[in-house]
């Protein structure tokens, strides 16, 4: 009898593990890889950002222009392409100040785009300054710099106009102090992706025969871009596109033309710096990938179940042939 049951239990067990082949499954895990530059990238912000003055730019669409973020975005593709891809979102605005961006933010506009970004670039900061500048210029007369004579030039004039402007900077600088702190504290809550900010060039350089107005642009732009720098504590990097543009301003913008913008040549520069800010910090990216074959669940358990009902079997014969021979042997 027992030999009947031992064979009875294994043809249980090979039936089981038989069965169980077919409830099998391979594992998946979460593989993380490091890259050097970031799988999406956001930019934001104003018009240097959206390509302005590029050829193929228009104000409904960021995307068709040689701007520094379609360029790295040409790059990064073909870096990224067979491995995680790459996404480039530009929802930089022409004409937007540090108010308006902020604005953008806490819409909730931006949130798909913010909330599985690798990298937010930022540009801001030109429009709270320079447009007041710029009508400082004008009301002094100037339009150009071929045109200046300093014979007939009013420097009397032009200092008080400055002087009498330079409250009125002197409050944007405040303000954009506070709403850089404000800018960054709205992209954390939104993205677990780094923060660039770009520090501002300064296109009024190139007017280098109004040194009242360059010693005075020097020092406004230099203080937002103090206080881009000092505010990086608040949790993000510097991008100091301010220091590969000076000196440049007449080769890198439009400024010859009236127009404070990067021309090609300066989007080319700015995207150079760009994409040694995301190498300097890396980023990664997560895969899932097959694991080994392995049972699944109910291939355990029934495996569990039927080698304890075997050995339930087996002890209740070895128990049923200890009790016949028991009595046989009492007879």
């Amino acid at each position: 009898m027992l030999k009947r049951v031992t064979a009875f239990v294994s043809a249980v067990l090979m039936t089981l593990c038989l069965s169980s082949c077919s409830m099998t499954e391979k594992s998946e895990k979460q593989v993380k890889h490091s890259t050097d530059v970031p799988p999406k990238m956001v930019f934001l912000g104003d018009s240097i950002a959206a390509g302005y003055g590029l050829e193929g730019y228009t104000d409904t669409d960021n995307y068709n222009c040689r701007s520094y973020s379609n360029i790295l975005k040409e790059k990064y593709e073909t870096e990224l392409d067979g491995k995680c891809g790459h996404v480039m979102v530009n929802k930089a605005v022409s004409g937007y100040t540090s108010d308006e961006l902020i604005d953008q933010i806490q819409s909730g506009e931006l949130d798909d785009a913010l909330k599985d970004s690798d990298a937010v670039v930022v540009s801001i900061g030109g429009n709270d300054l320079l447009g007041i500048m710029l009508n400082v210029m004008a009301k002094m007369g100037i339009k150009d710099a071929a045109s200046f004579d300093s014979g007939d030039f009013d420097f009397m004039g032009a200092a008080s106009s400055l002087l009498s402007m330079g409250g009125d900077i002197d409050n944007a600088l405040t303000k954009f102090d506070e709403n850089i702190k404000v800018i960054t504290h709205e992209l954390g809550k939104r993205t677990n992706g780094k923060i660039y900010i770009q520090t501002l060039y300064d296109p009024l350089e190139y007017f280098s025969n109004y040194k009242i107005v360059t010693d005075f642009s020097n020092d406004k732009i230099g203080r937002l871009n103090s206080i881009i720098s000092d505010n990086a504590s608040e949790g993000y990097n510097v991008i100091n596109v301010a220091a590969v543009f000076k000196g440049k301003a007449g080769e890198l913008t439009n400024i010859s033309d009236w127009d404070i913008h990067p021309n090609a040549e300066g989007h080319v520069v700015i995207a150079k710096e760009v994409d040694s800010a995301f190498r300097a910090t890396g980023f990664s990216y997560t895969t899932t990938e097959e694991g080994e074959l392995k049972l699944t669940k109910e291939a355990e358990l029934a495996i569990g179940i039927g080698i304890l009902g075997s050995v339930a079997v087996i002890c209740a014969t070895i128990i049923l042939v200890w009790v016949c021979r028991k009595k046989k042997d009492n007879e």
